[in-house]
């Protein structure tokens, strides 16, 4: 597809940048407006200083979000429209308009010299712009000036391919304009091998291969963002562009039986695959805050091209026989949003917000699938659109200084319509109610509760076909998908016991309705389809526990969750766990800081996990092993730059990748097992990062 909206993008970014450079002088205030810092501040919460932070010589205000103790940061999702995207980190009480490259990207371009101080919000936040999240991290940073960060990376992956990665930020005042600027130009090498083995029904060995994987993942990606003074409010645009190429090889040796230690194999296979995506996005955000109301009016449009080829061919040695195919994929994707809120901020106890968001998606798609010269059918849809809107009413009641109330009502009302194999459209209305409770329990501890029913959104690539080559397994699209929707009740507990260590203990359970899962479709060819009603929950326990008496400065972070389900299969009529999830997952990370001598070290520790997805005809299961994931080691006492050495897959990461064959489906015979047995070697990294 031609990407005519290229054009578009470029001179988006010229006429922004000389708007800047040619707009008269206006002098702004000296002092952060308090308007906003005074919505975002409430009683009983931690303030964290730029100084706190010191001690870990950030670059960026990404880096300080990384150290807060007991905060664990959620960049928000990619999901179709704004409102139910957001992350749980606010910058100068509002939250960040763009989605490309989102709230991390923006977190990004503020130099930590920027920072004024971070501040945890436990309920009461406002009551649109964290977006249902209980506990959010605000930045609160000075007016603009002139400062700047770099950074270079050489990363070397195990079969000796080397890339680097340069990355650089700048903020500055282009006349009336704050600007900020980034750009990153990187290059991600990747290699695994693996012990392939093919069994049959009695387990007898029936072939094995040698693979190797290798892979470049290349990115181009540059922001601009302006904001100024615009009548009574203020005006931010923000521009994106990214592209990206990943490039992949995988071969394979093949042996009728064991692999022998010398000798030529039975057959060759070898895979080569590509993927190029490039996105354009423009977003403007108007926000009017005075005393009493914030007005807010944001418009984002977004641009994604994406091309898939693959190209597979296989030989017997010592014969004519083989097989070849090629498969192309090629999608653009389309996102035009309209949203405004508006609401109560300031001092008083209850602040509503009223707000609607009209949003249009559109996905284009072109498949092609070649098989040893032959053009193969793939069932699906060729162009999916969706029109969206939601109207919403959202408040927070400050009862008491201890008890805080927050809830609200979505009406969302959208109809997609598709064309291709199948022309048809559906209208979908579903009511959206939120009620939160926030308890300090003391200066020290807090409790929520929260009562949601949320709907998850529909996958446009899903409703066209695809094809896995590696696996020889092909879906078909399926056009009568409707959303997912969970009811959740969710009790969180937060205890912080010192200044660095805390407690969090988080339990949810969910009733979900219409699943999406594997089924034979109508056509009796396979895809995914609402495959009926499941109970979901977890428990995430995170704890931060300095070690002082043992390493001063020292602090360990110890992640798990525990998660479960019930599923009554269609296909076999037993209960069993949902797909694609790991039930039982430990991450335990150390960091100790020597600020006297200006460096630090740290390692990560992944626990071992395994997770299954459940296919018509196989149960698929993915293993990992419990290992060291990166062991590190960092200095600032040269040159004032940051300088970091660290090591990836120390003591190696093994991964047991397993499918389970049947006839026809899970209710047939068995077939036999291939079961890969992954390796990836240690990888290094060293960078190099400061500030100006």
């Amino acid at each position: 597809m031609k990407l005519n909206f290229v054009k578009l993008a470029v001179a988006i970014y010229l006429g922004l940048f000389s708007q800047m450079l040619l707009a008269n002088d206006v002098i702004l205030p000296s002092n952060i407006d308090e308007a906003i810092i005074d919505d975002a501040i409430i009683d009983n919460n931690a303030v964290y200083p730029a100084s706190f932070f010191a001690q870990y010589t950030p670059q960026n205000s990404m880096d300080m979000i990384h150290r807060l103790p007991g905060f664990s940061y959620n960049k928000g999702s990619d999901a179709r429209g704004f409102g139910g995207n957001a992350g749980n980190v606010l910058i100068n009480g509002v939250r960040p308009t763009s989605k490309s490259g989102g709230l991390t990207g923006a977190l990004q371009r503020i130099p930590a010299a920027q920072v004024l101080y971070i501040e945890i919000l436990r309920g009461g936040v406002g009551a649109g712009e964290a977006a249902g999240h209980s506990i959010v991290a605000n930045i609160v940073k000075s007016n603009t000036s002139t400062n700047g960060t770099y950074s270079t990376t050489y990363t070397r992956a195990s079969n000796g391919v080397a890339k680097p990665k340069i990355e650089a930020t700048l903020t500055t005042k282009l006349r009336e304009w704050d600007a900020s600027f980034d750009l990153k130009i990187a290059g991600d090498p990747w290699y695994a091998s693996a012990l392939i083995e093919n069994r049959d029904a009695n387990e007898n060995l029936t072939s094995s291969s040698y693979e190797s994987r290798a892979s470049v993942d290349e990115d181009f990606i540059i922001n601009v963002e302006g904001s100024r003074k615009l009548g009574d409010g203020t005006l931010t645009i923000n521009t994106a562009l990214t592209a990206n190429k990943w490039t992949a090889s995988i071969d394979r040796d093949i042996f009728t039986a064991s692999i022998p230690n010398s000798s030529s194999p039975d057959e060759l296979w070898a895979l080569h695959e590509e993927k190029k995506n490039f996105n354009a996005e423009l977003g403007v955000d108007w926000v009017n805050t005075n005393d009493e109301w914030k007005w807010r009016i944001i418009g984002l449009a977004s641009a994604h091209d994406y091309q898939y080829t693959n190209f597979l061919n296989s030989s017997m040695q010592g014969s004519d026989d083989g097989n070849s195919s090629e498969y192309f994929k090629d999608t653009l994707k389309t996102e035009y949003i309209a949203r405004t809120t508006f609401g109560k901020v300031g001092e008083m106890s209850f602040k509503p917000e009223f707000g609607i968001e009209i949003a249009n998606n559109r996905l284009d798609t072109e498949l092609e699938l070649i098989e040893n010269s032959v053009a193969q059918g793939l069932e699906g849809a060729d162009v999916i659109e969706e029109v969206r809107g939601e109207m919403f009413a959202n408040f927070v009641y400050n009862t008491s200084p201890v008890l805080t109330i927050e809830g609200g009502l979505t009406v969302e009302v959208s109809e997609i319509t598709v064309s291709g194999d199948s022309n048809q459209s559906q209208t979908f209305n579903f009511i959206k109610p939120r009620l939160s409770v926030n308890y300090n329990i003391n200066e020290h501890s807090q409790l929520t509760l929260t009562a949601e029913r949320t709907v998850e959104q529909l996958d446009f690539n899903d409703f066209a076909a695809s094809a896995e080559t590696s696996d020889s397994r092909t879906t078909s699209g399926n056009t009568n998908l409707k959303p997912e929707s969970r009811s959740a009740l969710t009790a969180i507990y937060n205890w912080s016991f010192s200044e660095r260590g805390s407690f969090k203990l988080e339990a949810q359970y969910q009733r979900r309705r219409d699943i999406i899962e594997q089924i034979t479709l109508p056509s009796g060819n396979q895809g995914l389809g609402n495959a009926g009603d499941a109970d979901y929950w977890t428990v995430k326990t995170t704890l931060n526990l300095p070690v002082d008496n043992l390493l001063e400065n020292g602090l360990f972070e110890i992640y798990h969750v525990y998660r479960g389900s019930d599923f009554i299969d269609p296909l076999t009529n037993s209960h069993r766990n949902l797909s694609n999830y790991s039930p039982n997952w430990l991450k335990v990370e150390f960091r100790q800081d020597v600020s006297q001598y200006g460096y630090a070290w740290g390692m990560e520790y992944w626990g071992g996990y395994k997770r299954k997805r459940f296919y018509v005809d196989e149960i698929r299961t993915f293993e990992g092993n419990k290992r060291l994931g990166k062991v590190f080691i960092e200095t600032t006492r040269f040159f004032d730059i940051k300088s970091r050495l660290e090591i990836r897959h120390v003591n190696v990461g093994r991964f047991i990748r397993s499918r389970y064959l049947y006839q026809e489906n899970r209710n047939g015979g068995y077939e036999g097992t291939e079961v890969s047995h992954r390796k990836f070697e240690p990888e290094i990294n060293l960078s190099f990062s400061s500030t100006f």
